[in-house]
């Protein structure tokens, strides 16, 4: 691989890996770890006590010293250097990305586009923190940054697509878009009812002492009903998609991108069945966020082969 491949792969790695670490920053409750930025209790680098703090500051832009974390405030600051790397990457991807301006102009405009998308991430991230984490401003936070892993994605795979192609006859190859088209749409769909769940579940988060963790999705009400019967859409279409690829004869590289796909799909499901009734346990929480990206991020590819593939 070229020099842009290697980069691009190690950028898209490091937004899952920042998408990971957002959520475990949600569900811990430390969004506000840090409560001003881009500095951290007015320090660039995180104070490592209370008796640290710069008071006079502190007092006037109103925060109170009580809530001063050392955990949460790490955890969010982890987020923000993870954050920072993403940055430079991405920045990196769009200076190698020059070679392709004459011979791929697409991968060249997509991942300018990247980096201007990365630059209003950081600026909505500075949002998110001021706004004091209202709901609306967090789920499009981290709906652009799927946004930018799929663009990214997109950009990889031009670059890699010699390498990526496929066979498939005229039938197959119509069958296939469709099916995958339906499935990424229900998936969007389903990721985008969760984020509300999550939003419902938020307040008790913030609630320290409040009410029991295993008693928050009762609280939720219709929009969780909503999220568990629209899993079963997706694992039809899931299973759908897998019939046509074993029913075309489809080997190799296909085939792997379905056996992924339709393994994440009942993985989510049994995610959630733990989630449900095992009292959300965090780290379920993170790896339920985490592998949801893995399955857009799967059947973004899928479609890609497919749409690149020689008849």
């Amino acid at each position: 691989m070229n020099a842009f491949q290697k980069t691009a792969l190690a950028t898209l790695a490091a937004t899952i890996l920042l998408i990971t670490v957002g959520s475990l920053v949600r569900i811990t409750g430390a969004g506000l770890g840090c409560p001003d930025w881009p500095r951290c209790w007015g320090s660039w680098l995180p104070p490592a006590s209370v008796e640290e703090l710069d008071m006079a500051y502190v007092r006037g832009k109103g925060y109170d010293p009580a809530d001063f974390n050392p955990v949460k405030m790490w955890t969010e600051y982890a987020n923000r250097l993870v954050g920072v790397v993403i940055g430079i990457l991405v920045f990196v991807t769009f200076l190698r990305s020059f070679r392709y301006r004459r011979t791929q102009p697409v991968i060249f405009y997509c991942a300018g586009l990247c980096f201007v998308l990365v630059g209003f991430q950081g600026w909505l991230g500075g949002q998110v923190v001021r706004s004091g984490l209202q709901p609306g401003i967090i789920t499009l936070h981290m709906a652009l940054a799927v946004i930018l892993l799929c663009l990214l994605l997109f950009v990889t795979f031009q670059s890699l697509e010699q390498r990526l192609r496929v066979e498939l006859t005229g039938r197959g190859r119509s069958v296939l878009m469709r099916l995958g088209f339906v499935l990424l749409a229900v998936t969007a769909i389903q990721v985008l009812i969760g984020t509300q769940v999550r939003e419902g579940i938020d307040p008790f988060i913030k609630d320290d002492g409040g009410l029991p963790r295993g008693e928050w999705l009762a609280q939720v009400g219709l929009v969780d009903h909503v999220h568990r019967f629209s899993s079963w859409l997706v694992l039809i279409a899931g299973v759908l998609l897998y019939r046509a690829v074993r029913r075309h004869g489809m080997v190799g590289r296909l085939h792997a991108a379905a056996r992924f796909i339709m393994a994440a799909i009942l993985l989510q499901i049994a995610l959630g069945v733990v989630l449900a009734y095992g009292g959300l346990p965090p780290g379920a929480q993170v790896l339920h966020l985490t592998l949801a990206t893995l399955l857009v991020c799967g059947e973004c590819t899928f479609l890609l082969m497919v749409r690149a593939s020689r008849r």
